[in-house]
């Protein structure tokens, strides 16, 4: 993903960080992908062993088949959508802003912004075991404003995105209380 299509930066604005889910997520959806994957090849040979002719018959073969085909269809299509999902979600955190982009779909993008001085409170969180082996987890970041809560979801060393999150607010902050100053 090109940040500079995505977002028109501020003169003076710099990315700080770019999120993404931690890998370990998709790895765990591929995993499930190759193990639908294998599920036709145990049932043909499940099948060979019980009915030897099933797989063999002149109509049989050609049903069996197309409904092999159908089902490979279908597993890549979910390859597809988990890669997708898990590509095109991103979190931009920025000296001034946070964006989050989350795709929906093929054809659907919400792209949200979030002025760091808006942020009333940020909260990281890892639940479960496999969450606290690879250190991820969830940065909840509470708002006053149209949208009360932002979320960056399975996000790799939540606490330390936290810890950096409240440092850019708190100098984002500084900087406020500078500039009306100077006015």
């Amino acid at each position: 993903m090109n940040l500079d299509q995505l977002i028109k930066r501020k003169p003076d604005e710099k990315v700080v960080f770019f999120l993404r889910r931690h890998p370990i997520i998709f790895i765990a959806e591929v995993l499930l992908i190759i193990l639908l994957a294998v599920v036709p090849f145990a049932g043909n040979w499940l099948l060979s062993g019980l009915w030897p002719d099933l797989l063999a018959g002149p109509r049989s073969r050609p049903i069996l088949v197309l409904v092999f085909s159908a089902y490979y269809l279908m597993v890549w299509t979910f390859f597809l959508s988990y890669f997708i999902d898990y590509a095109l979600d991103g979190w931009i955190v920025t000296d001034d802003r946070i964006l989050s982009v989350e795709q929906n779909g093929l054809f659907s993008r919400t792209v949200s912004e979030l002025d760091l001085a808006k942020i009333q409170d940020v909260t990281s969180e890892v639940k479960g075991f496999v969450a606290f082996l690879f250190n991820y987890g969830y940065v909840y970041i509470q708002t006053a404003g149209e949208i009360e809560r932002f979320i960056f979801e399975q996000v790799p060393r939540p606490h330390e995105v936290r810890k950096q999150l409240l440092g850019l607010v708190e100098a984002d902050r500084k900087k406020q209380g500078e500039t009306k100053q100077d006015l």
